[in-house]
């Protein structure tokens, strides 16, 4: 006999539980990069704090992680949705950790990744300079902005100068006051402790005003960046979980990150003992409606090894891709008579090394030596 096959399902399928809940789902959360064919980023691990695990269970929820991002869903039932009940913001926090040593190759961030802060990003529209792409880093695109410094449960605050009656408070992302005080006078500094605290984005203000913000992480591990998915009842924006009558609504966010721009340089080195190619051009020979050629500079001449080569450099920066789709082509002439020889070029890979312009070291470049 025949048996049926069953149909798979990335989502919150509306399965009963105990007879009487069923899940639908909440949020799609995917972390896009450009790099790759498929848009996803599926080499990044997305794990719950501890304070997070509780909190989905207490208010009667669950997280599905998928390749490329994770998926959030709550139960409901006829009688009773514990998501609609909750009477002050629920935050959710997330750890990612990066699960490809070539990353920085292909993504277009500062290769200089600072060990006292790490990337942060949440759902708070106010935060945003833009929310067309219902994005969770600052812009569309993440870049050096989204980093924020990380600190411990305990700090010592010092001011420059002595303070007389001055308020600090620390507010957790929810906006939610968590530790206050009025220091006496002539204080110089403030000890702030912040110990049963969860993991998160928090906010030092002295007398009202923002101070500064910072990432509370005590774990031992390095990690790359951190998310918070902030479920508030009052908040009425774009990313907003429930409408004007109290219903809920399904949101998709989007962690984006950009393929890294560099430019080529094709290095032409001759293997036998006498030079038999002259006048080196490279040219772009993808043709299609709208698309625009890849310009190359002029031939120089190097010293390669004791060597005469000849290097030819792009114009302008070409980002990386899985699978690079360029058809650039080698025109020189060779042997005594000069026949003009055409031949295809490869394309670098974001896998292998970059290398440093040493004219400008803070470029870095994609080199191809092509034996003639």
């Amino acid at each position: 006999m025949a048996k049926n096959k069953k149909k798979e399902s990335a989502g919150f399928p509306q399965i009963k539980i105990n007879l009487l809940s069923k899940f639908q789902e909440l949020l799609k959360l995917n972390i896009k990069h450009d790099y790759f064919d498929s848009g996803l980023f599926s080499k990044v691990k997305i794990l719950p704090t501890d304070q997070t695990t509780i909190s989905l269970t207490n208010n009667g929820m669950q997280c599905r992680f998928v390749k490329g991002g994770l998926m959030l869903g709550y139960s409901y039932s006829d009688h009773y949705t514990p998501i609609k009940e909750i009477t002050k913001p629920v935050q959710l926090s997330f750890l990612m950790e990066i699960d490809d040593p070539k990353f920085m190759n292909y993504t277009h961030l500062p290769f200089d990744l600072e060990e006292d802060k790490i990337f942060y990003f949440n759902n708070r529209e106010l935060e945003k300079d833009s929310t067309e792409y219902k994005n969770l880093s600052l812009d569309q695109f993440v870049t050096e902005e989204d980093k924020i410094e990380i600190s411990s449960s305990l700090i010592n605050y010092s001011f420059e100068d002595e303070q007389y009656g001055t308020e600090v408070q620390v507010v957790d992302a929810a906006e939610e006051v968590v530790f206050e005080t009025i220091l006496e006078d002539g204080s110089v500094s403030c000890e702030i402790s912040l110990l049963g605290q969860p993991q998160g984005k928090y906010s030092l203000l002295i007398d009202g005003l923002e101070e500064k913000i910072f990432y509370l992480y005590d774990g031992l591990k390095t990690v790359f960046g951190a998310i918070d998915i902030i479920i508030d009842k009052d908040d009425f924006g774009d990313y907003a979980f429930f409408d004007d009558e109290g219903e809920v609504l399904q949101q998709e966010y989007n962690i984006h990150f950009k393929s890294r721009e560099v430019r080529w340089q094709y290095i032409f080195v001759e293997t036998g003992p006498e030079r038999l190619y002259v006048d080196h051009q490279v040219y772009d020979s993808k043709k299609g409606k709208g698309y625009e050629p890849v310009v190359f500079e002029e031939v120089e001449e190097v010293e390669m090894g004791g060597r005469t080569a000849h290097r030819i450099w792009t114009e302008s920066k070409i980002p990386f891709m899985q699978k690079q789709n360029q058809r650039f082509k080698l025109k020189t002439k060779r042997g005594k008579s000069g026949v003009e020889w055409i031949v295809g070029l490869p394309c670098p890979s974001a896998l292998s090394d970059l290398k440093v312009n040493l004219s400008d070291q803070s470029e870095v470049y994609s080199e191809i030596i092509v034996y003639l």
